[in-house]
């Protein structure tokens, strides 16, 4: 049900907007990780890394420019279209389809890094967890999954909408000019720091890495904490 409303929020987004609609340059905590992981890594063409929730591509074009070898999904034709116009304005290359992240249809054991940047948030609690389960089988042995995710620490999930709980950790429609991320349609699921690790770890994946980013909006009057997140995947599963 939430797949259905995330196609329809984005698609009708994409389509009245365009590449606007979103992010045109990559996530500051995107580049610090690659930064961190890939800096030295002279070969980066045997390094698959896959985005969920691409959009128009804003962090496709850094990883691709980078000279990983690059892929994203998005549930959202439009976007598909204008990430492929966006890569190829940069003439650059990536691998992109039409997809549901909770399926990601490509072989297991694949990738060697997959990258969540605000996108999973957006699935419901049993969807949520689908999807972490079908990230791990869709890494390699040492692979890493990056998350940048919401917090429950968040001024969003502790106002009024905790009210408004779809499940015990996803708020359902939201509409509040007040608040940075308060005109949606969309469900939008938190989860504290220990919550997201033991998920994680229930699926063979290993968080090796733990931040929190705060961000002010509206003149410091609201605040939104994200989760930063990298997890190894351990063995084979």
């Amino acid at each position: 049900m939430s797949s259905l409303n995330l196609y329809k929020k984005y698609e009708s987004g994409y389509r009245r907007h365009g590449k606007n609609y979103q992010r045109k340059y990559p996530n500051e905590e995107l580049c610090r990780f690659i930064g961190r992981k890939f800096n030295q890594v002279k070969n980066k063409k045997k390094i698959k890394i896959l985005e969920v929730g691409c959009g128009p591509g804003g962090n496709l074009w850094m990883l691709a420019s980078e000279g990983f070898k690059t892929y994203g999904i998005d549930y959202s034709p439009a976007s598909i279209q204008l990430a492929k116009k966006n890569l190829k304005e940069r003439k650059l290359k990536a691998d992109i389809k039409v997809s549901d992240m909770t399926k990601l249809n490509y072989q297991n054991n694949y990738f060697d890094v997959i990258i969540d940047i605000f996108s999973s948030c957006h699935l419901n609690h049993n969807e949520g967890e689908l999807f972490i389960k079908t990230t791990s089988s869709k890494l390699k042995k040492g692979g890493i999954f990056f998350s940048y995710f919401p917090s429950k620490k968040s001024l969003m999930f502790n106002s009024k909408y905790k009210k408004k709980l779809v499940d015990k950790n996803t708020i359902g429609k939201i509409f509040n000019k007040k608040q940075i991320y308060g005109n949606s349609v969309l469900p939008m699921r938190f989860l504290n720091m220990g919550e997201y690790n033991n998920l994680l770890k229930k699926y063979g994946l290993y968080p090796i890495y733990n931040e929190t980013i705060t961000k002010t909006y509206k003149n410091g009057k609201d605040f939104f904490i994200f989760n930063v997140i990298e997890a190894i995947k351990k063995k084979i599963l």
